[in-house]
């Protein structure tokens, strides 16, 4: 490895020796982890079923979402939800 140091968003360190430990034990099946079974699924935090929309954008606006889902590390989809909850959150009493 490179010798790196890197700090995830929460303000933990990410050291090269920490990604030897995540791959030795990935590579061993994860031995000593618990799994507690959910609903839903693991990359959402709403389990209501989602189905593909169409909407109509210019090349512009698109590539304005795109560059600020990249900001923020979310897809176009998570953006435009969470876009689209926090206009909704702000002006219908739900």
């Amino acid at each position: 490895m490179t010798g790196r140091t890197y700090i995830a968003e929460n303000g933990t360190e990410i050291t090269d020796e920490l990604v030897d430990k995540w791959a030795e034990e990935a590579e061993n099946g994860f031995p000593d982890a618990e799994v507690t079974p959910f609903e839903g699924r693991a990359w959402e935090t709403d389990t209501e079923p989602l189905k593909p929309r169409t909407i109509r954008l210019s090349d512009t606006m698109w590539h304005l979402i795109e560059a600020d889902a990249k900001r923020h590390h979310m897809t176009v989809s998570a953006w435009a939800r969470a876009a689209m909850t926090d206009r909704l959150s702000r002006h219908i009493d739900a």
